[in-house]
């Protein structure tokens, strides 16, 4: 006799290989048969992940088309099945599977449109923290101001994609009017921060040096750092505006300042 672990193993891979041979033995035959109780398992399986993805991904079904969808969910849900019982987190890997599945088509930019869309989904459930108080920065000294750390407000997310990614999610939004141009996908990278608000999230295109500098304040870099990391990068870095542009967002949940020793080694 299996244990109770081992008999729910089974059943799991019975229902997502769809080879129901080594369960039937231990499902009752009443009135229904044991095939047919183990189909029943699998198609709510199947029905209730597609949908679960398809809230998820609203954007990549538009842009791929209902059929071809529903295939490359049901090629995901084999390859990545579900590890846990709350479904939210069910497409966390559906950008890695796409970014596989379409490379070197002319599709590949979906995995990236993908990942804008799972941020989306994080930043909706991500926890909450105030944005920083300013006043705080009064307390400081100016010599002391490179070793300030920004950190980040837990609901804020950014995706950064050689492709217009922020063009594409917004043109296949359901209530975006039919644009009256095309979006070239040589356009030019897109860099997107997306914030939680109170009553949704906003997605906002960022210019490089702003990037950078969260994308920096997100590593854990002191804004003295940060700062020489951008100029590096970007030869006509303004941190002044760059610094204004991400406050004004209010994506910085505190202002610390940061010892001595660890801004060495940082």
């Amino acid at each position: 006799m299996p244990s109770l672990r081992d008999t729910q193993t089974a059943f799991c891979a019975a229902i997502l290989s769809g080879d129901a041979a080594s369960m039937l033995q231990w499902v009752r035959d009443d009135g229904i048969t044991a095939e047919q109780r183990l189909h029943i398992y699998r198609n709510n399986n199947r029905v209730g992940s597609l949908a679960t993805l398809q809230a998820t991904y609203p954007v990549i079904e538009r842009l791929g088309g209902a059929d071809w969808f529903r295939q490359s969910a049901t090629q995901y849900q084999v390859q990545f099945p579900s590890r846990s019982g709350d479904l939210q987190y069910l497409g966390e890997r559906y950008p890695d599977f796409l970014r596989v599945y379409l490379a070197d088509t002319d599709y590949a930019y979906f995995a990236d449109v993908a990942a804008l869309e799972w941020a989306y989904q994080v930043v909706l459930t991500a926890a909450e923290r105030a944005p920083a108080d300013l006043d705080t920065l009064r307390a400081v000294a100016p010599e002391d101001y490179e070793r300030l750390l920004f950190v980040p407000r837990p609901a804020v997310r950014l995706v950064e994609s050689q492709y217009p990614i922020f063009a594409i999610w917004q043109a296949n939004q359901p209530s975006a009017v039919e644009p009256d141009f095309q979006i070239r996908l040589d356009a030019g990278p897109s860099r997107v921060l997306l914030i939680r608000r109170t009553d949704h999230v906003e997605l906002r295109e960022l210019s490089q040096g702003s990037y950078h500098l969260m994308r920096q304040f997100q590593r854990g870099a002191t804004l003295g750092s940060a700062a020489i990391s951008a100029t590096t990068e970007i030869p006509e870095f303004d941190l002044r505006v760059c610094l204004e542009e991400v406050m004004a967002l209010e994506a910085i949940a505190d202002i610390e300042l940061c010892d001595a020793r660890d801004n060495e080694q940082n």
